[in-house]
C-alpha cells in the first residue's frame, strides 16, 4: 500500500497492479448495489451500445456536469519540483531553456503549476473514461433527466456485469465498481501532496455535489490507449478534437446479462408510431416512417431485438395511485411486465399483464 487520501469518509489508496503500475483503490463504507442500471435516450448509439453489448466510457468533456472530473479539482498550494516537468514534458519542449521558461511562467503565486496540471489532465484522460451507472430501479428523476421518458432502462447483475467486463476489457484496465462520493463542497485536491498523480485523477472522477445524490451513481473507469480527447465538446475551446483510436471508447460485456429492458412511458407517441388500442390491454405499433421521425429505423432496430432477445423481460413504466395508511391517494411510478409479439417487419403487438413491480 502507498499513500492514502480520506475525504468525507472516502480512502483513496494507491495500490500496485499484476503488472507492477500504481493505480488507486477507493474504499468506502457503501454496500454494492445486487442490481445495476443503465438510462438510455432512443438514438443510434443507444441502440448499437444495446444490440452489440457495450457500454461508453465517455470522456469528462461528455459528462452532463462541466464540474464532474473537472481539471478544475486538482490544483497545487506550491510549487511542483521541476524534475516532474522535466520527466513528463520533456519531450513536448524543444530544448530545456523552453521548459525551464514555461516552469517560471507555471508557477506565479497563488496559481502554482496549472499547466502542468492540465498537460497531465489532458494526457491521462486520453487514456481513461467513465461509466455512469445507478443502483435505483425505475429511478423517478433519472427518466426525465436522462429519457425524457422517451428512452429505455436495462438491468444487471452487478457482480455479473463487473466481472463480463473486466474479463473482456482486461482486468487490469477496468476500475471499479465505485460509488460516487456525494459532497456539499467540491474541494480541490493537492496535487503536490502526491508523489504519483493517481490519487488526484481517480478523487476528481470520484467526488460530485450532493445535489446529485438523487442519482445514487456507481462508476467504472475504463482504461485504454488512444481513446480520444472530444475538446469541441468544452465549452468556449477553440482547440481540435483528437480523435484517438475509433471504438476505444467502448466495453463490451456479454449480452446474454442484461436482465430486463423497461421501455419510458412515453416510448410509444402518436408522433413516431401508428398506435392501435380497441383493446385496453392490446396495444398494436408500428414505427412511423417520415422525415421528421428520426428515430424510425432505430425503434425498428430496437423493437426486433427485444422481440428476439428480451422478449420476456420487457417492461413498462407506468404510473398508477397508491393509497397511504389513512386512505389518500397518491401517484408512483409502476414497472409492468409487458409481452410482445411480432406481426410483420414493422408492426409489434403488445399486451399488458397487470402484473407491477
Amino acid at each position: 500500500m502507498g499513500h492514502t487520501y480520506n475525504y468525507n469518509n472516502f480512502n483513496y489508496t494507491e495500490v500496485p497492479t499484476k503488472k507492477g503500475e500504481l493505480t488507486c483503490e477507493i474504499t468506502h463504507n457503501i454496500p454494492k448495489p445486487d442490481s445495476i442500471y443503465k438510462f438510455y435516450s432512443v438514438s443510434k448509439f443507444s441502440v448499437d451500445a444495446l444490440l452489440k453489448g457495450y457500454l461508453y466510457a465517455s470522456h469528462p468533456y461528455e459528462l452532463n456536469d462541466s464540474l464532474d472530473s473537472s481539471v478544475f479539482l486538482i490544483g497545487s498550494k506550491e510549487r511542483i519540483d521541476y524534475s516532474y516537468y522535466k520527466r513528463f514534458l520533456g519531450e513536448v519542449y524543444k530544448n530545456e531553456e523552453d521548459l525551464l521558461k514555461f516552469y517560471e511562467q507555471d508557477n506565479v503565486e497563488g496559481y502554482y503549476s496549472h499547466g502542468y496540471i492540465l498537460a497531465f489532465w489532458e494526457t491521462i484522460s486520453n487514456i481513461f473514461g467513465i461509466i455512469s451507472m445507478t443502483g435505483i430501479d425505475n429511478n423517478e428523476l433519472m427518466w426525465p433527466h436522462y429519457t425524457q421518458e422517451k428512452g429505455f432502462q436495462i438491468k444487471f447483475n452487478t457482480e455479473k456485469l463487473e466481472s463480463s467486463i473486466k474479463e473482456k476489457v482486461d482486468e487490469d484496465s477496468c476500475y471499479g465498481l465505485f460509488p460516487i462520493n456525494y459532497t456539499k463542497r467540491l474541494n480541490p485536491i493537492d496535487f503536490s501532496d502526491f508523489p504519483n498523480p493517481v490519487i488526484p485523477f481517480f478523487y476528481a472522477t470520484n467526488v460530485k455535489s450532493n445535489k446529485w445524490e438523487y442519482e445514487q451513481e456507481w462508476r467504472f473507469l475504463i482504461s485504454k490507449h488512444q481513446m480520444g480527447i472530444p475538446r469541441s465538446k468544452s465549452g468556449l475551446s477553440p482547440e481540435k478534437d483528437y480523435e484517438g483510436i475509433k471504438g476505444n471508447r467502448r466495453a463490451f460485456y456479454d449480452r446474454n446479462l442484461v436482465e430486463e429492458i423497461t421501455l419510458g412511458h412515453d416510448f410509444f407517441t402518436g408522433r413516431e408510431f401508428n398506435i392501435d388500442r380497441t383493446v385496453s390491454e392490446i396495444i398494436i405499433v408500428e414505427p412511423i416512417e417520415s422525415k421528421s421521425n428520426w428515430n424510425f429505423q432505430n425503434h425498428i432496430e430496437l423493437l426486433e431485438y427485444i422481440h428476439s432477445n428480451l422478449s420476456d423481460r420487457l417492461y413498462y413504466s407506468g404510473r398508477k395511485y397508491e393509497f397511504d395508511s389513512e386512505g389518500v391517494p397518491y401517484l408512483t411510478r409502476t414497472k409492468e411486465r409487458m409481452e410482445i409479439e411480432k406481426i410483420d417487419d414493422k408492426k409489434y403487438k403488445l399486451t399488458r399483464t397487470n402484473e407491477f413491480y
